[in-house]
């Protein structure tokens, strides 16, 4: 029988692998463990540098039977790792909440936080958050109630808030859009200053609540009917402005104005004639054809025409037959504004050179053909679109030749503009620079940009144009034509 010595060279190499195997596994286990009991030592620290403050405040009570103002003034007996916490709140029962603590000088930190943080002890909550509570409840009510009722309630008495916290007292608002906006708020009797939600009742503020934002710069990333932001640098007439328009054939702008269905331009930051500048929301009417009859722009044989908008028929007609037919309500709703007539002077241009030109400092021509000297401004109530209405209505990649080209728009059906008003010859209210008979139209549904004679005979349609009092309020709707909005002063 042979006698074996010691282990054969496999037999070793074996041995080394599964040695080699475990150290692979068992080490970041046992750092592991050491690293939770570094964190766990680091945490008892904290427990029980709270326990010693908690301490403290019980012994300050009894000498002074009050508690203590400030805790980082507190006499406080601890032994043990140097523990400093930026956050030492006292709660109303005597207990302490730490938060952001360091042992030494390491963060001691806790992942299952909220903020990452561990905390000795829980926080009380502001006034202010159980305001913010309440509200979060009452909005998530107004959505229950609404799938049951397909409707808001007029008052928030209606709904049954699932809230448990202090009592809150405030002056609710229930907006169109199902939210709620809360002022003038109390908690458990103490006032506080915090506002739930935003004001979304004046028609400004609630088409605002809905906008796309600046850095939405593509039609299809911001789709759902509402309106995209526009940034204008100054003009030789306006500072540097932001407009919020309506683009896309499919925007949800309709709105019932004079028992008629109207459609929203937008909402434009506009001077209303003293150089005070306020976002007011803009309309114009969807009919195009008002009695059905074609009109002149000047109302003047040729050799008298001009394209001075003070001085044409439309205007009068606009703002004296056409609006002494609205009603009263209707007329209410109306503020003077500022529109600008300043010159444009070619047919191929941007929505962008059309804007500027627009707003410059240089009008109309007089019959003499040279530039009158007036203001290149009119102040009143009703007009016309401006042809950057128009063209911009094709921007962010509806139609990028229109929006370039004002006149490159043929048989194209991606604006809501032309594609729902279905204009035949659509007068505008910009002149043309250098003439004095030619003034801008919208050609045919195609939303095409082009010059026309405006004396005797050559006629067109029109589509009243206005801007609303900023305090006009929209009550009901989603600006679907199904359910436009609903309007009140």
């Amino acid at each position: 029988m042979k006698k074996k010595n010691g282990f054969t060279l496999i037999e070793l190499i074996a041995v080394l692998v599964i040695l080699a195997i475990l150290a692979l596994i068992v080490t970041p286990l046992v750092m592991n463990i050491i690293r939770k009991a570094k964190i766990s030592t680091d945490r008892r620290s904290v427990d029980a540098y709270g326990r010693s403050v908690e301490l403290a405040i019980a012994t300050h009570l009894l000498d002074t039977g009050t508690f203590p103002t400030d805790l980082k003034n507190l006499n406080v007996e601890y032994t043990g790792k140097v523990v400093v916490c930026n956050v030492m709140q006292m709660k109303e029962n005597g207990g302490i909440y730490l938060s952001e603590c360091t042992v030494g000088t390491k963060a001691v930190k806790d992942s299952s936080t909220e903020d990452g943080w561990y905390h000795y002890g829980t926080r009380d909550i502001t006034n202010e958050e159980y305001v913010v509570m309440y509200g979060k409840a009452v909005d998530s009510a107004l959505k229950d109630y609404y799938d049951n009722h397909s409707s808001y309630p007029e008052n928030i008495s209606a709904l049954e808030i699932d809230y448990t916290g202090k009592k809150v007292q405030a002056t609710s608002q229930i907006n169109p859009d199902g939210t709620v906006y809360l002022t003038n708020c109390s908690v458990a009797g103490v006032s506080v200053d915090t506002v739930y939600g935003i004001d979304k009742s004046t028609g400004v503020k609630l088409l605002l609540s809905k906008t796309n934002p600046i850095t939405i710069t593509n039609y299809e990333n911001g789709n759902k009917g509402e309106l995209y932001t526009f940034e204008h640098g100054s003009t030789e007439q306006t500072p540097e402005l932001t407009d919020y328009r309506y683009i896309g054939n499919v925007p949800n702008n309709y709105v019932t104005f004079n028992n008629e269905l109207w459609r929203i331009i937008g909402v434009f930051d506009v001077d209303d004639g003293n150089g005070n500048f306020e976002k007011r929301i803009k309309l114009v009417k969807e009919q195009l054809i008002i009695d059905n009859e074609y009109i002149s722009f000047s109302g003047k044989q040729y050799e008298e025409a001009n394209n001075k908008w003070p001085d044409s028929y439309i205007i009068q007609l606009l703002n004296g037959r056409y609006y002494s037919l609205l009603s009263e309500t209707s007329q209410q709703m109306i503020d003077t504004t500022r529109f600008y007539i300043g010159y444009a002077s070619e047919e191929y241009v941007t929505a962008e050179d059309f804007y500027n030109w627009e707003r410059s400092d240089t009008g109309y021509y007089s019959t003499n053909g040279s530039y009158s000297g007036e203001m290149p401004y009119w102040d009143g109530k009703i007009a016309l679109m401006y042809p950057s209405d128009v063209i911009y209505n094709y921007a962010l990649g509806i139609n990028d030749n229109c929006f370039n080209n004002a006149t490159s728009c043929i048989n194209n059906n991606k604006g809501w503009i032309a594609n729902d008003m279905k204009s035949i010859e659509n007068w505008l209210i910009t002149p043309v620079y250098n003439t004095t008979i030619y003034v801008y139209k919208m050609k045919g549904s195609s939303g095409r940009i082009e010059r026309y004679d405006v004396s005797y005979g050559n006629s067109g349609s029109y589509q009243p144009t206005l801007y609303l009092k900023s305090q006009v309020k929209i009550t009901s709707g989603n600006g679907s034509k199904e359910n436009p909005y609903q309007l009140s002063i």
